[in-house]
């Protein structure tokens, strides 16, 4: 009997262990794989990220405003990124502390949101390479040819620099005066290899729409602006930070869904054409036959979307904008 009571008292005790661990708070799945973060505020459960206190070459660059400087502190300690308190109604602005622009969910060189949450944002370094010959036309140049017609040119015929390896996403877009008229973008391992993509894509989808889109593309491209552009995932939300959605999708951001091998964006100009950030979700839902509450629906994965200008031809008529500089803040 005696056995038999402590048999018992052991899987007792070992049952509520297995209880209490899970339980516990656990970070989220997009905070897991995160290991050489610094926190400005106390870390989720189960992350051991080094206190700020412990670097203080970051802690003087993060209270300043140079986003270079605290970039290369953060790699001078071999950090990736910064967790950082949420005050989505913060102001945000280039003449602002650092740490109060990243808890404002504000747009910083150099950086981009990872995890959107209600206990803190992480802020990671954004790695893209900016090739000096993105600052003049040739990337809308080079579309605008495959956008009337032209074969696309061999990727070995790009500079290097626009075919190094890279994950990026290459939007091409046509307007004219009355703003956007069509637009694809293409997920691609270098910028040349979107470029193709998107605008052999947009031709497709400007044919396959003639009649819609006021005649064939060639009668009517001469009119358009082409303007190339990279689209970033700027922040993922976490399942219990809709709430923030409003007060964290600024100016500079769409709205995108995803699910496996599907993704969908509101560009930033349609975005903020709605009366809220939620709206503009909502919209998206609606016009990809999805439910507009399908905001917890756990195969979604909804996140801001920075769209960030690069290069623009400008057409006979079209809408005269000039491109925005590569590295621009809030």
């Amino acid at each position: 009997m005696a056995k038999r009571a402590w048999l018992l008292v052991i899987v007792g005790v070992l049952g509520a262990l297995v209880v209490w661990r899970q339980s516990r708070p656990q970070a989220s799945a997009p905070l897991l794989q995160w290991t050489n973060v610094v926190a400005l505020v106390s870390a989720p459960p189960g992350l051991d990220w080094d206190p700020l206190e412990a670097h203080p070459s970051v802690e003087e660059a993060v209270r300043g405003v140079d986003p270079d400087r605290l970039r290369e502190a953060l790699e001078d300690a071999g950090l990736q990124g910064l967790w950082v308190p949420v005050s989505p109604e913060a102001l945000t602005g280039a003449e602002l502390p650092l740490d109060d622009r990243f808890a404002a969910g504000g747009v910083v060189r150099g950086f981009r949101g990872e995890a959107l949450t209600t206990d803190g944002l992480l802020y990671v370094i954004d790695d893209t390479q900016w090739p000096v010959v993105l600052s003049d036309r040739v990337l809308a140049r080079v579309a605008r040819g495959i956008l009337e017609g032209s074969a696309p040119p061999p990727l070995d015929a790009f500079p290097e620099e626009l075919t190094q390896p890279q994950a990026v996403e290459v939007l091409v877009l046509l307007s004219g005066g009355r703003g956007p008229q069509l637009w694809r973008s293409a997920r691609a391992q270098s910028i040349a290899e979107g470029l193709i993509t998107a605008s052999l894509a947009a031709r497709e989808r400007w044919e396959e729409r003639t009649e819609t889109m006021g005649g064939p593309l060639g009668d009517r491209l001469d009119q358009l602006d082409v303007e190339v552009a990279f689209l970033f995932d700027d922040g993922t939300f976490d399942p219990g930070a809709l709430s923030l959605i409003d007060a964290l999708v600024k100016p500079r951001h769409g709205v995108a869904y995803e699910q496996p091998a599907r993704w969908r964006y509101l560009l930033p100009r349609t975005t903020q054409a709605a009366e809220t950030p939620t709206d503009a979700y909502r919209r998206l839902f609606r016009e990809n036959d999805l439910a507009e509450d399908s905001f917890e629906r756990r195969d979604l994965r909804l996140y801001r979307l920075r769209m960030q200008t690069v290069s623009i031809d400008q057409g006979s008529a079209g809408s005269r904008r000039a491109p925005v500089p590569s590295g621009s803040d809030d």
